[in-house]
């Protein structure tokens, strides 16, 4: 991978060629820009065709994420080791780790033919990302409590500067939520923004929205957020461009290539190939699975990866004429447990608050039939954090509370008060009220659904019943950012990567749900949300000390004392390592890369296994 010199003689799709003959396109080499990134790996592809996939609901924006991607300025190379260049051909950091320097491609434009320059750049950050009115900074652009400052050098090159050093930054610039630097672009963006444009209100009345940033929202959207993928209208960055919405209606998602995607192949002809995509909609788990055997998807896993499709998807390969992929798991846990120790219920939070009430459930899970039941045996019993041989891996933090000890759990709960039951076994609280709760579930997760099904009745064995609770992922988002869930489950990708926040040992972001109103306090300063307890304080600054900390040595051992205190508090727990799942992937499709992993960390297959370069094999 690379920058190109030129492009004069680049190829492009077809369509783009007539198009240019027609006048309603300038020149290949002109849209691609003066220095596009040239994607070398596989083999030289050609042009056309399109990739069939599915969406497990209307609320389904993650596919979409993952298949199309978010650039930011730096990515993953497909090592999953190695930060390369993306919207920015190269950077420099400063010595002591405070100030970066990031160059933009000469003559890069948006996908509506606009110019990328610092100008956009300048806008998302101080109008969108530190604009107090717009929304909290996250902790991803601050350095402690100092949010980041900018300095624009030129039309392509700007600094962005901390008060401390940020070790973490480069690798936060290289997820979904550091693409927000390089997401607005202003020559659109700001017709929806006050500072911009004072007669907002027409625009606010016809969307019918009550305020600016709501209707900001909704027409320029969020780099992880849903509404993204609402507006046709808007400038993106991303190899194909929305045709048709994702909104609660549609039944089918398209997208068509961008004619000024700004990466080539090795011979410089312009990306991606393929030149259409098509989503499906699915409100039904079965159909969805029923669809990929049918040989009706080009390249899928989410949605139906769970091992109980494991064997029908490998008997139906040559009916469906695909082939199996792997998804490899990566570090952290399949399934993590949160109960929300911010609950709103002063009972049930006193309760959720117990460490022995969080043992005596964890003990009280088999997880070796869990994962024998629901997993097909494809598992191994695990808390979070990383792996074993990992310079980050804490044995205590990871196997602690893993036996299957009911007689003990039983012990525990009574010894919390707990000894009473109703007719059907439940244990009575504190107030007199059963001890029967929610946990909320994902439906683009039908595995965990599995899983949590078996662990219910392993529950109610000890006197503590689970309801699930199925949801999309925007209410399964809405429902613990507002502290409104008893439990969640989900997957809990805790690799301590550089690049990922810490959720599991510390309530840092969104996916930690255990304790979203400590999140809350810590991320607007105290501002707003609950204020935590000591040990919560203590890890915040343990983990600003690791993001102002450049010696990788120091960073290791601040990382285990932070394993520490998250083991000695036990505020979650997990159910098995992150198993390899299966997808499908269409005989013919090319340049598909293996060694795809199933984390947010590095999306699969966009920004990393850069479907851009996947082609149609025409003559097999």
């Amino acid at each position: 991978m690379g920058t190109a010199l030129h492009a004069q003689s680049a190829g492009q799709h077809p369509e783009f060629s007539d198009r240019v003959a027609a006048g309603e396109l300038p020149p290949v080499a002109e849209r691609v820009s003066a220095e596009p990134e040239v994607i070398d790996f596989g083999s030289v592809g050609t042009y056309g065709g399109k990739w069939r996939f599915g969406l497990a609901s209307s609320g389904d924006d993650g596919t979409l994420r993952q298949h199309i991607g978010t650039n930011g300025l730096v990515r993953w190379h497909h090592n999953r080791e190695d930060l390369i260049p993306n919207v920015a051909k190269g950077w420099e950091v400063s010595e002591d780790g405070t100030e970066f320097t990031f160059h933009l491609r000469e003559g890069m434009r948006w996908s509506d033919g606009a110019p990328l320059t610092t100008e956009d750049v300048a806008f998302a950050i101080n109008d969108v990302l530190l604009n107090s009115d717009y929304g909290s900074l996250s902790t991803r652009f601050k350095s402690g409590d100092d949010p980041m400052s900018l300095e624009v050098i030129d039309d392509t090159t700007f600094k962005i500067i901390f008060a401390s050093a940020n070790g973490e930054f480069l690798g936060q610039m290289a997820r979904e939520e550091g693409a927000a630097i390089v997401f607005y672009a202003k020559h659109y963006c700001s017709t929806f923004h006050p500072d911009y444009n004072d007669n907002l209100q027409p625009l606010i009345d016809a969307a019918g929205v009550s305020d600016w940033q709501t209707l900001f929202v909704q027409k320029c959207g969020d780099p992880t957020e849903g509404q993204r993928w609402l507006n046709i209208e808007r400038p993106v960055l991303d190899p194909w461009v929305m045709e048709t919405p994702l909104d609660g209606g549609a039944t089918v998602v398209s997208l068509t290539a961008n004619p000024y995607f700004w990466q080539v192949d090795a011979e410089g002809n312009q990306l991606p190939y393929i030149g259409e995509l098509e989503g499906r909609i699915f409100q039904d788990p079965e159909a969805m699975t029923l669809a990929a055997i049918a040989g009706q998807f080009d390249f899928q896993a989410r949605g139906i990866d769970a091992a109980a499709n494991r064997p029908v998807l490998a008997d139906n390969r040559e009916a469906g004429d695909y082939e199996l992929y792997e998804v490899v798991g990566v570090g952290g846990n399949y399934n993590w447990i949160q109960p929300n120790l911010n609950h709103k219920d002063p009972v049930v939070s006193a309760l959720f608050n117990e460490k022995d009430f969080r043992i005596a459930l964890s003990i009280g899970m088999d997880r070796r039939e869990v994962i024998d039941t629901a997993l097909l045996g494809d598992g191994t019993p695990w808390q979070t954090g990383p792996w074993e041989g990992k310079k980050l891996y804490n044995e205590r933090l990871a196997t602690q509370h893993l036996e299957f000890n009911p007689a003990k759990a039983n012990a525990l709960l009574d010894g919390l008060g707990l000894d009473q039951r109703n007719e059907d076994g439940i244990r009575l609280m504190s107030d007199g009220r059963p001890a029967r709760f929610l946990i909320d579930i994902r439906n683009t997760y039908p595995q965990i659904i599995d899983m949590i099904q078996v662990v219910q009745a392993q529950w109610e064995d000890i006197g503590v019943a689970i309801d699930l609770n199925v949801v999309d992922r925007s209410l399964h988002k809405l429902r613990s950012a507002n502290a409104d869930h008893d439990f969640t489950a989900d997957s809990g990708n805790t690799t301590l990567s550089p690049g990922q926040l810490p959720s599991a040992l510390l309530p840092i972001d969104d996916s930690s749900r255990h304790a979203p109103l400590w999140t809350e306090w810590y991320t607007t300063g105290g501002t707003s949300g609950i204020e935590p307890p000591e040990h919560v304080k203590k890890r915040y600054e343990i983990w600003e000390a690791i993001n102002s900390n450049v010696d990788p040595d120091n960073r290791v051992v601040l990382y285990q004392q932070l394993s520490d205190i998250a083991a000695d508090e036990f505020e979650a727990f997990g159910v098995t390592k992150n198993p390899s799942t299966y997808g499908v992937v269409k005989n013919g499709l090319e340049n598909v890369l293996p060694g795809m992993v199933s984390t947010s960390q590095w999306a699969s297959p966009a920004n990393v296994f850069m479907p851009q370069a996947w082609y149609w094999d025409t003559e097999s």
